[in-house]
């Protein structure tokens, strides 16, 4: 099938096609040059090699969690690993794309209240995004909610129980990219009433 377009982001090639995508994990090189440009616009490059070192460790950790998980595919795109730590999934509607091309109220929350349920449904096959980039880490596919980044992730119950301690998701500047003042702070919220230690007890690892 003809490839539509090619684009890099901070840890993987994305090669688009009609119906899916294929990931390449960049290079240590590639990796370096994207960080270091970025490192060196904030005055902060001595930060390169821990930072580069991280990603290059959440690729390898974050497959094999997934890997040995029982999570099923269509909750990731229906993610296949090919050749050369390759993955193929699904193409979906990016979530902050599917919450801005909405101008209904309602169904912005339904989906936010799909969002944070999501967010469970991981934590029930010991799994959790790590790094809450609500908006391009997860995606809208048949009317469901899915994680389409599957290279931040742990499957460490006592970093999670740190994050919802720190509410680590409480960054209302990031929503306000996308939402109003009144839809941000539902959407907070709503995270603030799912993500909490006696959920995590009650759901973490529950299908695995």
């Amino acid at each position: 099938m003809k490839q539509i377009k090619r684009i890099g982001g901070w840890q993987c090639w994305i090669n688009f096609y009609k119906d899916y995508v294929i990931k390449t994990p960049k290079t240590k090189e590639e990796i370096e040059e994207n960080v270091s440009r970025y490192l060196k616009s904030i005055n902060k490059i001595e930060r390169l090699e821990k930072i580069v070192k991280t990603m290059l460790d959440d690729i390898k950790e974050s497959t094999k969690i997934i890997i040995s998980s029982k999570i099923p595919k269509k909750l990731l795109a229906d993610a296949e690993f090919l050749e050369k730590g390759k993955v193929k999934q699904k193409r979906a509607v990016v979530l902050s794309e599917a919450l801005t091309n909405s101008s209904n109220e309602e169904e912005i929350k339904k989906l936010i209240k799909k969002t944070t349920s999501f967010l469970i449904e991981l934590w029930k096959y010991g799994i959790h995004e790590k790094t809450f980039k609500i908006w391009s880490n997860y995606s809208v596919l048949d009317k469901r909610i899915i994680l389409i980044d599957l290279f931040e992730l742990t499957n460490n119950k006592e970093k999670v129980k740190i994050q919802i301690k720190k509410r680590k998701w409480n960054r209302p500047e990031k929503f306000r990219k996308i939402l109003s003042e009144n839809l941000t702070n539902y959407f907070i919220n709503e995270l603030d009433k799912k993500l909490t230690i006696k959920n995590l007890d009650k759901y973490w690892n529950k299908n695995n």
